[in-house]
């Protein structure tokens, strides 16, 4: 199925109904693609962009979710791209760990490891983290994250939910991967690395 967007479409658009995205640029200058490019890998979604060679300049291909194709290619050149792009950028499952990038989630053996390193967690921030992880760029309001992550344990507000993940960022974020984000009035989502703000 393909859906068209231009370079009016949100990121939040992008990110809720595209899997990967394949950008026709050859030919159109670079600021229509480069702005779509951009929206597409904030939103964290795999991009083929499709490219005359003189039309390069501008695209960060350095971010794992480009794949670049030059004229002349064919479409199935452009399928093995784009599942190229979308395998690298997947969370991988294997044997109950949830990986993006350098973080590691090892669901059997509740630990989590950025970069190699031991992150000491509560119980609580764990279960928050692993949850978000496992629906990355999906959006969980406060209460939703009460009902799925504390269950009945807890009968408080909401503001608890804001402290961990508060304590979650200030423990496996950096200067350059913040894996959680805030959605204004709404609540919070997990976001994949390379994804640039």
């Amino acid at each position: 199925d393909f859906v068209k967007f231009t370079t009016d479409t949100s990121r939040d658009e992008l990110a809720a109904s595209a899997e990967g995205a394949i950008i026709w640029g050859a030919g159109t200058g670079l600021a229509g693609p480069s702005a779509i490019v951009k929206a597409a890998t904030d939103a964290g979604v795999p991009v083929v962009v499709i490219l005359a060679t003189v039309s390069i300049n501008g695209i960060n291909a350095t971010q794992e979710e480009v794949e670049l194709c030059f004229i002349p290619c064919n479409a199935e050149e452009v399928a093995l791209r784009l599942d190229l792009a979308m395998s690298r950028n997947a969370p991988t499952e294997t044997a109950n760990i949830i990986v993006h990038g350098e973080l590691v989630i090892d669901c059997d053996r509740y630990e989590v490891t950025r970069s190699g390193r031991k992150v000491d967690l509560t119980y609580k921030e764990y279960e928050l983290l692993k949850y978000l992880a496992s629906n990355p760029g999906r959006v969980f309001s406060r209460e939703s994250l009460l009902r799925s992550v504390w269950e009945y344990d807890y009968f408080g507000g909401t503001r608890t939910v804001d402290v961990h993940i508060r304590r979650l960022r200030s423990k496996i974020d950096d200067v350059s991967n913040h894996f959680i984000e805030t959605q204004w009035n709404v609540g919070y989502r997990f976001r994949s690395p390379g994804v640039s703000d």
